[in-house]
C-alpha cells in the first residue's frame, strides 16, 4: 500500500460473512462472469463505505442506491451509496497492490464524492484509503487522496448540497458524454417499444441528436415492476434544440400505472407541461422545444412518490 495513503489516517475493517452473503447474491443474478465479479466487488465496496459511515453517526440508504438494483448493476458499473439528504457517494473497490483507483466515465458527474476501498488478497479486509470530491481522469492516483477525516467534514458541510442538485447536462450528449445512470435506450426497453421510439426520432439521420434511458425508483420494484424515462435530445437550429420525453414500462408489462403524471418545470419549479396516464397507457410522452442554456425538469408522481431530474440545454 502507497505510504502516502497510510499517512492519511486510513481505516481497515473487517468483510464480514453477511457482506459476502449479500455480494454473492448479487453476482448470482448475472450471466457474465467478469460482470459478476464487478458487482461483487462492488458491493463489498458500497457496505464497506455505508457501515462505516453509520458508525461515524452519517445515515445512508444503501437499498435506494443504483449500486442495489439488480437491473442497473447490470446495465452500469456503479458503486454508488445515496447519503441522506446529500446525495450519491461512489465507493470504489481497489484491488491489492494497485496504485491507482478505476473511475467508469459513466459515474464521472451525480456523485457528492468518490471514496477509494481497497481489499486485501483474502477478501476478508477492506481498507478505506481516503476520498475526493471529484474526478477527471478515469484511472485516479491514490496518492491523491484527500485525507478520510477530510470525507466525514465535508459530508457534513454544505459543499456537496450544491453537487447533488448539479443538472444532466444535454449538450455533453451531443459529443457522446452520459451521465451515470443514463443508459442505450436498446439496452433498457423491451423490444415491443423500440419500434415505436425509433418512430419517433425517425429524422435522426438528418439531425444532429442522442437519447438515453433511465430507470426510476417509485417504489414498484417489489412488485417485479419497472419503468424508465426516456429522453431525447436534437439540434433543430443553431442554439435551438427540441427535446422529447418518453416514459415506458419494463420487465414485460403492457402498460403503465393508471395516474402516473408526468411533468416539465420551468428553471423557477412551475409545471409548464404535464400528461398523465388513464387505463390502457403502453407510455407516456411530452416534448418542447428550448434555447442553449436554458434549465427545466422532467418530475415524475405516482402516489406519494416523486422523481425530479434537472437539465440545462
Amino acid at each position: 500500500m502507497n505510504d502516502h495513503v497510510e499517512d492519511n489516517l486510513t481505516f481497515t475493517m473487517p468483510l464480514t460473512h453477511k457482506a459476502h452473503h449479500i455480494a454473492n447474491q448479487f453476482r448470482q443474478q448475472q450471466h457474465n462472469i467478469n460482470k459478476g465479479k464487478q458487482v461483487y466487488l462492488n458491493t463489498l465496496a458500497v457496505q464497506t463505505v455505508s457501515l462505516y459511515l453509520g458508525w461515524m453517526g452519517i445515515e445512508t440508504d444503501i437499498e435506494k442506491s443504483d449500486s442495489w438494483n439488480p437491473i442497473t448493476q447490470t446495465l452500469a458499473d456503479t458503486a454508488d451509496l445515496v447519503i441522506k439528504g446529500k446525495g450519491k457517494l461512489e465507493c470504489r473497490p481497489v484491488l491489492p497492490g494497485e496504485q491507482t483507483c478505476q473511475v467508469p466515465l459513466e459515474v464521472f458527474s451525480d456523485r457528492i464524492g468518490y471514496v477509494a476501498v481497497q481489499f486485501n488478497q483474502e477478501l476478508t479486509e477492506a481498507t478505506l484509503l481516503g476520498f475526493t470530491s471529484s474526478v477527471t481522469v478515469s484511472e485516479f492516483p491514490l496518492e491523491k487522496l484527500q485525507p478520510l477525516d477530510d470525507l466525514l467534514e465535508y459530508l457534513e458541510s454544505d459543499e456537496q448540497d450544491e453537487l447533488a442538485q448539479t443538472p444532466v447536462k444535454l449538450g455533453q450528449w451531443l459529443r457522446g458524454i452520459f451521465e451515470t445512470g443514463w443508459q442505450v435506450t436498446e439496452t433498457v426497453l423491451a423490444p415491443s417499444f423500440r419500434t415505436t421510439l425509433a418512430f419517433r426520432f425517425r429524422d435522426s439521420r438528418r439531425q444532429k441528436g442522442a437519447r438515453r434511458g433511465k430507470l426510476l425508483n417509485l417504489g414498484m420494484e417489489k412488485a417485479g415492476k419497472s419503468l424508465v424515462l426516456i429522453v431525447g435530445f436534437e439540434a433543430i437550429e443553431q442554439d435551438k434544440f427540441q427535446v422529447l420525453v418518453d416514459i415506458y414500462p419494463i420487465k414485460d408489462q403492457t402498460y403503465l400505472p393508471q395516474n402516473l403524471l408526468l411533468m416539465v418545470l420551468d428553471e423557477t419549479g412551475k409545471a409548464v407541461m404535464q400528461a398523465e396516464t388513464r387505463n390502457t397507457n403502453n407510455n407516456i410522452q411530452l416534448d418542447f422545444k428550448g434555447n442553449s442554456g436554458e434549465r427545466f425538469s422532467i418530475k415524475v408522481v405516482l402516489g406519494d412518490t416523486s422523481i425530479t431530474e434537472a437539465f440545462i440545454i
